[in-house]
């Protein structure tokens, strides 16, 4: 990658950018292909170290005693770089199991749960309400298709964010972002090939649950860490404010 703005894609990631640098850059991105592969690329890494994380540890004994050298002496002794040798050979290897585990995805499923996760790290939406009259109207001639954010009853368990303009193997789209709990939900709407109807088919990919399902001419699909059953809820008030 040759890009001048290469050298903030780390930062970006790890939310390090001031205000107006990270506006410029969530902008950027926008309109750069290269950035954006790498943004994601370095958002899967991060994640597959969390999940490693999670899945190895080290032993208690080896935590005590790093905690007693760090906090009881005003220096640490060498020692420590050779305590942490096997941690970090351990962790390396769980990320490079992770990676190459990672079951196999189509494009454009890949291509979402990389937005989502973009989505998430990046805390930007296009449009910013929790007023569906105002989102669908956001959409209108950006897209070649329209589409009904369910009404949402006062009690419901969801809330809507807002939403951002998309682009999936070259086709634009609209990614509603919902807010379910502690958790987040993208749902993405594109034009269908066709005028049928599948009902949603659902899967686990690592930490996140997926759906796709496609009706009156949209395609649709669904990205969350939450549960399937608070996704399931989401996704049929979606088809039902949607349906021909």
């Amino acid at each position: 990658m040759s890009c001048e703005q290469e050298q903030n894609i780390a930062r970006y990631a790890d939310d390090e950018l001031d205000g107006a640098v990270r506006d410029k850059m969530t902008a950027h991105l926008h309109g750069c292909a290269d950035c954006t592969a790498a943004l994601a690329a370095h958002l899967h890494l991060k994640k597959a170290v969390r999940l490693a994380g999670k899945a190895y540890s080290a032993p208690p004994e080896l935590h005590a005693a790093i905690f007693r050298q760090v906090h009881q002496r005003e220096g640490v002794s060498p020692w420590w770089k050779w305590a942490m040798a096997p941690v970090a050979a351990v962790l390396l290897a769980a990320v490079f199991f992770a990676l190459r585990t990672v079951p196999k995805q189509d494009a454009m499923v890949a291509g979402l749960v990389d937005q989502h996760v973009t989505m998430l790290a990046a805390n930007h939406l296009d449009v910013i309400s929790e007023d569906r009259h105002t989102v669908k109207p956001w959409y209108a001639g950006k897209l070649p298709f329209t589409f009904n954010p369910p009404e949402l009853a006062k009690d419901s368990p969801f809330k809507l964010l807002g939403g951002n303009l998309v682009y999936a193997q070259q086709k634009p789209g609209a990614e509603l972002v919902y807010q379910a709990g502690r958790h987040r939900v993208s749902i993405f709407v594109f034009p269908a090939a066709d005028q049928q109807t599948r009902e949603p088919a659902w899967k686990q990919e690592l930490s996140f649950t997926i759906s796709s399902w496609s009706s009156g001419g949209r395609q649709c699909y669904l990205v969350t860490d939450a549960n399937k059953d608070e996704a399931r809820q989401l996704a049929i008030l979606f088809q039902d404010a949607n349906r021909s």
